[in-house]
């Protein structure tokens, strides 16, 4: 990640660049200084993830081509709290600003992530010395948590377990990658970032060298997990590039074959096959099998202390989220009324 020093470390200058950047609506420039600002003042500093950034990086664009349109021409380094308020509003009411996005409705999550990038784009412009940051709140989302973002079912974890029995090499990747999501917790982010030395297969254990907040873990595997495992370090030797440290690999004939993949390569995988086996919407994406793995967690224990310590949590408030997704408890509760 590029810290543009030369343009921000002077604090005289750092002014002068952010008001000739809004002025002249330099975009790259603004996103220059959000970089910056969030690398060397953020709250993760250079343990900032890519996709935070990218999320916040998109966030600033769509909030600029609402500001800089020709219906509001808003001068953004004397933007007010009111300003905001209608920015926000119109997002809920007519989505996006930009190109592939307009006209699309956003979730208040989504929203929630918009406002949370602009927020620190004004923190940015304030650090400068050019604006002052208004005080904003993103609205808040009527529906529960555990309804947001749901952990998959057993059956639909099980039939997608089946989907994956094949043994070639592609199937068996993406086997092991939603196991140690699902079973095993992993966020998207620590899996695509684990290289195959961080494997212990001897003491069962892997190792999560920066996670969430640069945090590191060791997470515990089952003995099943460990045979998984040992499998794909055999298939992976005939189809890793020379000197790939990445546990998981680009596999086809593509470019980046026998290369470390990335996260949105291993989303565009998930959701086919989520696809192929017609599950809901609400199912989709790589997040809910962590639930899926905190819900198991939880439900095995009864113990939010060490479901905490599995997952990675700080704080075991975290983890009760995980005490209400047990769909299945609530499934044997209904089902013992007819007995």
């Amino acid at each position: 990640m590029l810290v543009p020093l030369t343009n921000w470390n002077n604090p005289a200058k750092r002014r002068l660049e952010a008001i000739r950047a809004a002025h002249e609506r330099n975009l790259e420039g603004l996103l220059e200084l959000l970089e910056a600002h969030l690398v060397l003042k953020g709250r993760k500093r250079a343990a900032l993830s890519p996709r935070t950034l990218e999320n916040y990086r998109l966030a600033v664009r769509d909030f600029l081509a609402w500001a800089w349109s020709d219906t509001q021409s808003l001068e953004i380094l004397k933007a007010t709290a009111d300003d905001l308020d209608r920015y926000i509003a119109d997002l809920q009411l007519h989505g996006g600003h930009l190109e592939n996005s307009e006209g699309q409705q956003l979730k208040p999550g989504s929203i929630a992530t918009y406002v949370a990038g602009v927020r620190a784009f004004y923190r940015a412009l304030e650090w400068a010395g050019a604006a002052v940051l208004p005080q904003v709140h993103s609205p808040r989302d009527p529906t529960p948590p555990e309804e947001r973002r749901p952990a998959l079912p057993q059956g639909l974890y099980q039939q997608l377990l089946r989907h994956l029995a094949g043994g070639e090499p592609q199937t068996y990747r993406d086997r092991l990658a939603v196991r140690l999501m699902a079973e095993a917790g992993l966020r998207i982010s620590e899996l695509v970032n684990l290289w195959v030395e961080d494997i212990h297969l001897e003491e069962r254990l892997l190792l999560i060298r920066s996670g969430k907040g640069g945090k590191q873990r060791s997470v515990p595997l089952s003995r099943s997990m460990v045979q998984e495992l040992e499998g794909w370090l055999k298939l992976r030797l005939a189809h890793a590039v020379a000197g790939e440290r990445a546990l998981l690999i680009n596999l086809g004939g593509r470019k980046a074959s026998g290369q470390a993949m990335t996260d949105k390569t291993l989303r565009k995988i998930l959701n086919r096959h989520y696809r192929a086996l017609g599950f809901p919407e609400r199912y989709y994406g790589a997040h809910m099998l962590r639930h899926t793995a905190g819900t198991r967690f939880y439900k095995s224990s009864r113990d939010l202390h060490a479901t905490a310590r599995l997952l990675g949590h700080t704080n075991i408030n975290t983890s009760s989220i995980y005490a209400k997704m047990d769909l299945e408890g609530l499934f044997e509760i209904v089902d013992g009324l007819e007995e």
